[in-house]
């Protein structure tokens, strides 16, 4: 038996709540959903060397929201700036090469968390 699919989700403050998103596409989308109380979107992805990558999901609804520091400083801990804001509250989850949503890498949840400690 595996454990738990993680996927980690930030609020404006650096506050986490993990999310046990299960294996089933339509549960995952709407744990998701209820999380960020909107529909979901894609915003980025991050490539990691072996799978998966890491997918960060964000309100469809969000151009009104405040840049999100804490999840801009986890993307930059975990691979480079990305060339746009990220608003709001976002969801970071993994992402196989087959387009599955999964858990997190466990070293990956752990640079998001380090990220969104209090400086």
């Amino acid at each position: 038996m595996t454990g738990p699919e993680i996927a980690l989700r930030i609020d404006l403050n650096g506050n986490i709540r993990e999310l046990d998103i299960g294996t089933v596409h339509s549960q995952q989308i709407r744990i998701i959903g209820r999380a960020l109380l909107d529909n979901i979107q894609a915003v980025d992805f991050i490539r990691q060397p072996t799978d998966p990558d890491i997918v960060i999901l964000a309100r469809a609804h969000r151009d009104w929201q405040e840049p999100n520091i804490h999840a801009a400083r986890a993307v930059d801990e975990l691979a480079a700036p990305l060339p746009h804001l990220i608003q709001g509250e976002v969801v970071f989850a993994g992402y196989t090469a087959t387009g599955a949503l999964t858990g997190l890498p466990h070293d990956a949840a752990e640079t998001i968390r380090a990220a969104c400690q209090p400086s």
